[in-house]
């Protein structure tokens, strides 16, 4: 949770610097970023915020007015373990505009990579298929094919923007019982 909250802040601290900060510092959050991020050979990731460099502050000033954003949200944290044993951390997200922020609006896979925590997946949600449960297409990163039920889940907010979102956040809530 801590590690996936990290990664939201320097995501929208990033977001909002591509709006008003120099390209400098737009670089440095970039790298800052792909820092939470590992390449499987042969997989690209890129951050989600950026824009073309050397803009003049007026454009900047200009795209600033059009844009209403917001820290995306971690809505749950779901553990699952790989049959080799690895565990794998999914984190359902909202979008980060103001008006997505109580849907979800993306899932990241993390699994340690040398000793570390990192995103090594991106998803999107597939409108192309009706929910609950919500479908997610692959965005970016390698592509993970989830080993059955989680074995763990962190509640943290329920998404209440759409009414299948937070059905699908409830059933994934209660699909692990035990201790």
């Amino acid at each position: 949770m801590k590690f996936f909250n990290a990664y939201l802040d320097i995501e929208h601290e990033g977001s909002v610097a591509t709006y008003s900060a120099s390209d400098e510092v737009v670089n440095e959050l970039r790298t800052k970023s792909m820092g939470f991020w590992h390449a499987s050979p042969g997989t690209t990731l890129s951050p989600s915020f950026g824009r073309p460099m050397g803009m003049h502050p007026d454009q900047l000033a200009n795209l600033a007015r059009s844009v209403n954003l917001a820290r995306r949200k971690l809505f749950m944290v779901a553990e699952y373990r790989r049959p080799d044993g690895e565990t794998l951390y999914a984190a359902f997200t909202s979008g980060d505009r103001t008006r997505t922020t109580q849907s979800y609006g993306g899932l990241l896979h993390a699994a340690e990579v040398e000793g570390e925590l990192k995103i090594v997946a991106a998803y999107k949600e597939d409108f192309d298929k009706a929910s609950p449960p919500v479908h997610w297409r692959h965005s970016q990163g390698a592509e993970i094919n989830l080993p059955g039920a989680p074995v763990a889940v962190r509640p943290l907010e329920a998404p209440t923007g759409q009414a299948a979102h937070q059905e699908d956040w409830e059933g994934l809530r209660d699909s692990v019982t035990g201790p």
